[in-house]
């Protein structure tokens, strides 16, 4: 069978580059723009679940050629199907919530796809497991510095600011909050008529290393600020 794109063989070399190449080349596009929504799963979780699924559907097309001669009624597929299902739970591990924001996405999808890894190398697919290792650890490395570059990772936070209503309004501690590099989402204000205070809380992202004291700062200038919370 000839690849479409090489014109060579499917088992050529060039030709399973150019199928891990591509597969890369897909997550980079769906990964940069989640990134840009500030979505968890970002530039390299896309890349290296994207290269896992095309591991795994090569694995699956170079099996029955080279295994089927030799024993026609074996299936080397089946018990290979249980692995990649059963390792998605151990790969779920990895992941964890800290505070508003998910961690470990990338770990997890690099634990499912040194499963596939694992596979080429026991079918015998030495050059492709070798080919996907390289290319796995180009996306966890390299790709590391290059999502650090571009990227700006902003954490979602939670700000609350409780006032008095008859000294500060809403909007003056909304404006002084948007002074600083916040990325406000949301803004839910509420009025507590028995005490006189107001709450605001305000859905944001904030850069990892945000002054968060500095912030406080600022809005305790205003006066009569009764709690000032981040969560």
């Amino acid at each position: 069978m000839i690849d479409s794109i090489t014109g060579l063989d499917i088992f050529s070399p060039l030709t399973v580059l150019a199928r891990l190449c591509g597969a890369m080349i897909a997550g980079f596009l769906v990964g940069y723009e989640r990134e840009q929504h500030y979505q968890p799963a970002g530039l390299r979780t896309h890349m290296v679940l994207s290269l896992g699924a095309c591991l795994v559907m090569l694995i699956s097309i170079y099996i029955p050629p080279v295994f089927m001669k030799e024993s026609p009624g074996a299936d080397p597929g089946r018990l290979s199907a249980q692995v990649i299902s059963g390792i998605g739970f151990l790969g779920a591990g990895a992941i964890f919530k800290y505070g508003f924001n998910v961690k470990g996405l990338t770990t997890a999808a690099s634990i499912w796809t040194m499963s596939a890894i694992g596979l080429a190398f026991g079918a015998g697919f030495y050059f492709l497991g070798f080919a996907a290792t390289a290319l796995l650890v180009v996306i966890l490395q390299v790709f590391d510095r290059l999502e650090n570059r571009l990227f700006e990772h902003r954490d979602l936070r939670i700000l609350t600011v409780v006032f008095d209503s008859a000294v500060i309004s809403a909007e003056t501690v909304i404006g002084t909050i948007k002074e600083h590099d916040i990325d406000i989402k949301h803004i839910s204000i509420t009025d507590q008529i028995e005490n006189g205070t107001t709450e605001v809380v305000i859905n944001c992202r904030m850069e990892e290393h945000f002054s968060t004291r500095r912030l406080f700062e600022k809005i305790k200038t205003l006066g009569k600020i009764k709690t000032i919370r981040i969560d």
